[in-house]
């Protein structure tokens, strides 16, 4: 499909494509759709965990919420919304699908558990499909990045220069390297995190959170 729709690109830039193509604009009108609905769903039920976290109606961790908040925002709005050269990337449709199949399962799992009526293969997806979806998530997430570093390198963009009024230089492009060294360490509290709730859900083992 990405390559389909590069194709559909390019044969626009070089003048093949026309203005009144059916095609190309159900192409422009489904692309718009999907950034719509990926901004609007992807941060909004993070912020709510976040919530319901503080209001202790959701049992999680403060500091795997908070990463995943960040991490989701991040990636929505300073990345593929910000960097459209990349929005045709196989890495963007990775990490989204990856992204929807864990909140499907995990918004389930937070439902039927609040009405007391938890189906043992909700509560089986919840605390096993982790363990592929997780990484594969992470492989897109970091592969859209690294996508979007000759851009980010070329254009400067979000980059501040010196000399400036606020006397302050900042560049975005080693920005996102940083941000890409820092899964590093927080993948690994939130897979291991992960790996402790489901020995203690389907297990029965008692493990303690030092941050909740």
């Amino acid at each position: 499909m990405a390559h389909f729709l590069q194709h559909r690109h390019d044969r626009r830039v070089a003048g093949f494509g026309h203005s009144n193509d059916p095609l190309l604009h159900h192409e422009r009108h489904t692309q718009g759709s999907v950034q719509k609905y990926s901004k609007d769903t992807q941060v909004f039920p993070d912020l709510c965990t976040s919530g319901g976290k503080n209001l202790r109606i959701v049992r999680t961790s403060v500091i795997v919420t908070g990463v995943q908040v960040c991490s989701r925002i991040f990636m929505v709005w300073f990345i593929t919304n910000s960097i459209r050269p990349i929005q045709n990337e196989e890495s963007v449709i990775l990490f989204l699908v990856v992204w929807t199949m864990t909140e499907i399962t995990r918004y389930s799992y937070y439902t039927f558990n609040l009405l007391h009526h938890l189906p043992f293969f909700i509560k089986w997806a919840r605390y096993n499909l982790f363990i592929v979806l997780y990484p594969l998530g992470v492989i897109g997430e970091l592969l859209t990045i690294y996508a979007a570093l000759p851009f980010v390198r070329r254009s400067g963009m979000y980059s501040m220069r010196l000399p400036n009024i606020y006397n302050v230089s900042f560049d975005y492009y080693y920005c996102l390297i940083i941000v890409m060294l820092s899964y590093i360490p927080l993948f690994p509290q939130l897979y291991f995190h992960m790996l402790r709730q489901r020995r203690r859900v389907l297990h029965g083992e008692v493990i303690v959170e030092k941050d909740d």
